[in-house]
């Protein structure tokens, strides 16, 4: 009895090995082809997510990301793809780095949908694109780059060149517009790439502050110390211009002695001057004046 109990148990173990499981998560589907030894591989089924299935020996199963994605281009360590490199219309270099969101059409009818479509045209030859721990895979990164980062790359190329880099560099209003008119015409540049066949949905585009070659900034940050120091002399022969109006009416008034005489008493009484300050004061027409009475000299 137990040495039956025993050769079932190893039977249903080896059954079990054999079997093909498949475990989705909340952000992953799965499609499902029979594969066996015997038969033709045809497609069976979705899984949706959170579910767990499994087969006999030679089925597959093939898993895909659900829900939203990103792709990073800033260069960052865990970015998809470094900044991309624009010429503006004034042929300047400039890097522009951002992210783009984005859904796979992960629906599934019951001949597969445009799931089965994407993996059957595009998915096959990146497999596998998660691997065992649930993240996705060098490879699914390889199909990412060349079906989302070639066509992002040819839009900022194409729209860069509508604009100088000064604007794309200093005005908001055009930087806004760059991004919201690559935004418009990115999904019909991705499904250009794919044949035809909108695999990927939901584009939204954020662009960072394009970057122009160092050599532009430093000559812009020097050019705007010019005109700041410009400024500063324009508003100091204004000042100067003034001052030679006033001194013009006075010369006019008091006559060139006159004004000279005016000049030190304004500097004397505002403690501008102290050397050569008379020693009198003025005294207004018909003011007086009390003297004290000198001192008896002495015998």
């Amino acid at each position: 009895m137990r040495r039956w109990i025993s050769t079932a148990m190893v039977a249903a173990l080896l059954l079990t090995a054999g079997c093909t499981t498949v475990s989705t998560e909340s952000d992953q589907v799965a499609l499902h082809y029979d594969a066996g030894a015997f038969s033709s591989t045809t497609f069976q089924e979705c899984v949706t997510q959170n579910n767990r299935t499994w087969d006999g020996l030679g089925e597959k199963y093939y898993t895909y990301p659900a829900g939203q994605r990103n792709f990073d281009f800033t260069g960052g360590d865990d970015s998809e793809s470094p900044p991309y490199t624009v010429v503006s219309k004034d042929n300047q270099e400039m890097t522009v780095s951002g992210g783009l969101t984005f859904h796979l059409d992960t629906g599934c009818e019951p001949d597969g949908g445009m799931l089965r479509r994407f993996h059957e045209d595009i998915g096959l030859k990146f497999q596998p694109v998660i691997d065992g721990d649930g993240k996705t895979t060098g490879t699914w990164l390889e199909m990412l780059r060349f079906y989302i980062g070639h066509p992002l790359s040819r839009a900022l190329a194409a729209e860069a060149q509508k604009y100088d880099w000064m604007a794309l560099y200093n005005d908001p209003e055009t930087r806004t517009r760059f991004e919201a008119d690559i935004n418009a015409n990115l999904s019909a540049a991705v499904v250009a790439t794919t044949g035809g066949k909108a695999y990927f949905l939901d584009f939204n585009l954020t662009l960072q502050k394009p970057q122009p070659r160092k050599e532009l900034v430093d000559g812009l940050a020097a050019a705007q110390v010019a005109i700041t120091q410009r400024q500063a002399v324009i508003q100091q022969n204004a000042t100067v211009d003034e001052k030679l109006k006033q001194i013009k009416k006075l010369v006019d008034v008091l006559g060139p002695d006159g004004y000279v005489i005016y000049e030190v008493m304004q500097q004397c009484l505002t403690g501008e001057a102290r050397a050569g300050c008379p020693t009198f004061l003025p005294v207004p027409n018909g003011g007086n004046v009390n003297l004290p009475a000198p001192a008896p000299a002495s015998t």
